[in-house]
């Protein structure tokens, strides 16, 4: 046994590997640490222009690893290392030239030197990864778990919100589409419902449980209703009096068209930019947050901006500023069910089934237990808990009804039961309609015409940055030489420096929509080395993306303007008391938005339509109709997939390896055996993985031999290879040779992966033939396998096959002439020859 000290010291094994036995153990002990990270790692931790977080250094072994391969152009690494090691791997390693493309840092300093280098432009274009080193996965030292759960938890969020930030465009084009229909700011709300109690329905499993008690306590209170579970009201009679859509997508239109129903007695409160077919569609009042033109400045009396990330965070928000002193939530859960939902009844999510392959996170309910999140409600929890304190400081304070929904601070915990109500004088929604400003003709048109004005500016803009742009590409080719006899001539350098000042301060009111909106484009700019390396070529193509960032960044927003003037013009032709209705008609097959005749209808009941356009409007009639009676959309597809059961075996395996016993076990109680024979077979390894974890092995073994038979029809399959697995894996600790070499032979069946198991359990019980003949046909498989290599060199040397035992060493040192392991395994071999040759010469004297 070692010492404490030695425990503490860095120890060296044959293959020249230094490291804390505290850390590594016996981990690099067969083939070295090279091969190791070879298998492991492969060439995924080599992409250029990417950013690598590794959760551990391996004691400095993984870091001098990537630097004896070379680092690839454009690339930072970050190792966070737990602060009682930091010093130790520091001093092993030697960073001074490699310091800002290879980071050691602790968990509790990573962000600031993220945000240093700009680590959020590598996100923005989806080059972050996570790993964790090999001492991370074998936890030999505890701390890593909590470490590696809270970092993963943190770079999920980060993802999250910056690839929120990612939809600028989308949310430029929305905000364009919208136009004509963000005519009041929901600053007119405010002040509308002092002192009173609103309440917030969210679309969490635990609406199903106060839904009946909101219904019987309706007249005492206001209603405010995130726009996905409008088919759940209407399926119990329930008519909010405020439903609030934020999200520009198709998926938000899939799950909240049922909204459109509700025209009659709700009012909309809608995002700038949410999905246009709904607000398109939509024949009641409504009144936006956010900023309806990027480029004009709102009046701050009339500003009204409401704090994300989800819709229930900025449906909180408007209740606050409309002045109510309580806010009760009811399905605003923010996690998932005890089984496994994330949503209410009459959701396309409760109709597929449980989501149980998609939560990563964990979260304290209300009624103490834990239950898994996602990354946008984990940061929802975290802003709510802003906004509670905010609403304290209004003097509102929000009430969580459900038991199951996650915990968050300043946000009171209490059961219906416990709440008493006074009635209003009068309905929330006619109280309301007495405080908003008028709505006519006469004011959306003038409103119309106004925007028509703000947008040919912008297009007037945008065609001179895009005139620009193309003639900073051409002065750009000019100089670098794509232009006969221009190369280096100083009237191209002129013109490319006026280009660019022009481009930077004569659009100063544009330029950040177009930086917003062309973002990936521009991004483009920050990959590769920097500058100090750059060479001529760099220069020029640096200098052709910067223009044709902005050339076609100005394309784009200049056909989302002349779209959006059109749908102005047509806008304008419905008011009018003789439109075009052709032209009116054709905008709205345009926009998918066939609900609209409904309130052009409602809004000129006596113009009358031709007979040849009578057919057009029964198509529109008929087309909303089966729009909102289609069930198979995009999202019900994207529900299914997220209940599908394929991330499940993943997600078991993860917890088990992390020791995880208590999330495990209630991943298990999810599962549901009556369903089909994959979800029975994956309860078995469920609880064959909780046995494991309380020691209990004949009870593991009997779970994987009953999955096994579950599936043994099937032949193939995740679960079963990892039923598999755990049998060979328990057996050889047990050295029960038998058993694990079955469970060998039964893996190579599945695939050619599992050969060099095989293999080894042949070579364990003896047949070191048929051993040498597996590690071959592996080979002939996948032929670049290292690890394997060496092994199959140390069998033909353990059986005096000196030729192939070299041949094996040196094929290694052909690929990787640094491999220690064969260097070392090479001069064994030579060393052995040597004695032989010695014992032989004295043998013949």
């Amino acid at each position: 046994m070692q010492s404490e000290q030695q425990s503490n010291d860095f120890i060296q094994n044959s293959f020249g590997d230094r490291y804390l036995f505290k850390v590594n153990g016996t981990a690099f002990d067969k083939i070295g640490s090279a091969a190791v990270y070879l298998k492991q790692f492969d060439e995924k931790i080599f992409e250029e222009n990417h950013f690598y977080v590794f959760l551990g250094t391996d004691s400095g072994l993984l870091p001098k690893y990537l630097l004896q391969k070379g680092l690839p152009v454009g690339t930072t690494y970050m190792f966070i290392e737990l602060p009682e090691l930091i010093d130790e791997v520091r001093t092993e390693l030697d960073l001074t030239e490699d310091s800002e493309k290879l980071m050691l840092t602790t968990f509790d300093c990573w962000q600031k030197e993220a945000v240093a280098i700009e680590f959020q432009n590598y996100v923005y274009l989806d080059n972050m990864q996570f790993h964790r080193s090999i001492a991370a996965e074998d936890l030999n030292i505890d701390a890593y778990q909590e470490i590696g759960r809270e970092l993963q938890e943190e770079l999920e969020q980060i993802r999250w919100m910056l690839h929120a930030e990612m939809g600028s465009e989308l949310f430029t084009r929305r905000q364009l589409e919208n136009l004509a229909e963000n005519r009041l700011s929901a600053a007119c709300l405010r002040g509308s419902f002092s002192g009173r109690t609103a309440v917030v329905l969210g679309g969490g499993p635990s609406l199903d449980d106060s839904i009946s008690w909101v219904i019987e306590n309706r007249d005492s209170m206001l209603v405010i209703a995130v726009s996905r579970i409008c088919r759940r009201l209407l399926e119990v009679g329930l008519i909010p009096d405020i439903v609030v859509s934020i999200d520009p997508n198709q998926i938000s239109y899939d799950i909240s068209k049922e909204m459109l129903l509700l025209h009659e007695r709700t009012i909309f409160v809608n995002q700038y930019h949410v999905s246009s077919r709904l607000l398109g569609q939509w024949r009641g009042r409504n009144f936006y947050m956010g900023q309806r033109l990027e480029w004009v400045e709102e009046d701050p009396d009339q500003a009204f901006n409401a704090r994300g990330p989800t819709v229930t965070n900025c449906a909180i928000d408007l209740a606050v500023q409309i002045g109510v002193e309580r806010i009760l939530l009811v399905g605003v859960d923010l996690c998932f069910s005890r089984k496994g939902f994330t949503h209410a009844q009459g959701s396309n999510e409760y109709g597929v089934g449980p989501q149980l392959g998609t939560g990563q996170l964990w979260v304290e309910t209300n009624s103490g237990e834990m239950a898994e999140t996602t990354a946008d409600f984990h940061f929802a929890i975290s802003t709510i808990a802003g906004q509670a304190t905010m609403a304290a400081d209004c003097g509102c304070q929000l009430i969580n009804m459900g038991d199951w929904a996650a915990r968050i601070d300043g946000v009171a915990h209490a059961s219906w039961r416990d709440i008493v109500l006074s009635p209003l004088p009068q309905p929330a929604f006619e109280m309301l309609a007495d405080w908003l400003p008028p709505e006519n003709s006469e004011l959306r048109t003038a409103h119309q015409r106004a925007m028509l004005d703000e947008l040919e500016t912008a297009a007037s803009a945008f065609r001179e940055i895009r005139k620009l742009a193309c003639e900073g590409v051409r002065a750009n080719d000019g100089f670098f030489g794509r232009v006969a006899g221009g190369k280096g001539e100083q009237k191209y350098k002129a013109k490319l420096d006026r280009i660019e000042k022009k481009l930077k301060k004569g659009f100063d009111v544009f330029n950040p929509m177009l930086k917003k909106a062309g973002i990936r484009d521009f991004l483009k700019l920050t990959q590769g080395e920097g500058a100090d390396s750059w060479t001529s070529e760099d220069i020029d193509r640096l200098g052709r993306i910067y223009f044709e960032a902005y050339r076609d960044t100005a394309d784009r927003l200049l056909q989302m303007v002349e779209d959006a003037q059109k749908r102005l013009e047509a806008r304008l032709a419905e008011e009018s008391g003789s439109p075009d209705l052709t032209q009116i008609f054709s905008q709205w097959q345009r926009d998918q938005q066939p609900g609209r005749f409904y309130l052009w209808r409602q809004r000129n009941p006596g113009i009358t339509i031709s007979e040849e356009l009578t057919a057009q409007v029964a198509a529109f009639e008929a087309a909303f109709k089966e729009d909102l009676d289609d069930r198979q959309t995009m999202h019900m597809a994207r529900a299914r997939a997220w209940s599908e059961l394929g991330p499940v075996c993943g997600k078991l395996k993860l917890l088990y390896r992390r020791g995880e016993r208590e999330n495990l076990a209630h991943l298990v109680d999810c599962l549901d055996p009556q369903r089909s024979t994959d979800e029975k077979a994956l309860l078995h390894l469920g609880q064959g993985f909780i046995a494991e974890l309380d020691e209990k092995t004949d009870d593991a073994l009997e779970e994987y031999r009953n999955l096994i038979d579950e599936l043994a029809e099937e032949k193939k399959g995740s679960v079963l290879e990892e039923g598999l697995l755990r049998v060979f894996s328990i057996s050889l600790e047990r050295t029960d040779s038998e058993s694990a070499l079955l469970a060998a032979e039964c893996l190579a069946s599945i695939a050619p992966t599992y050969l060099p198991y095989y293999a080894d359990m042949l070579k364990l019980t003896g047949d070191k033939g048929k051993a040498l003949d597996t590690y071959a046909d592996y080979l002939e498989a996948v032929r670049e396998d290292l690890p394997v290599m060496l092994k199959m060199g140390c069998l033909y040397m353990e059986a005096g096959v000196t030729e192939g035992a070299k041949l094996m060493f040196d094929m290694v040192l052909e690929r990787e002439p640094w491999n220690q392991a064969a260097l070392h395994f090479l001069e064994t071999l030579e060393q052995n020859l040597t004695t032989e040759a010695d014992l032989q010469g004295q043998i013949e004297n």
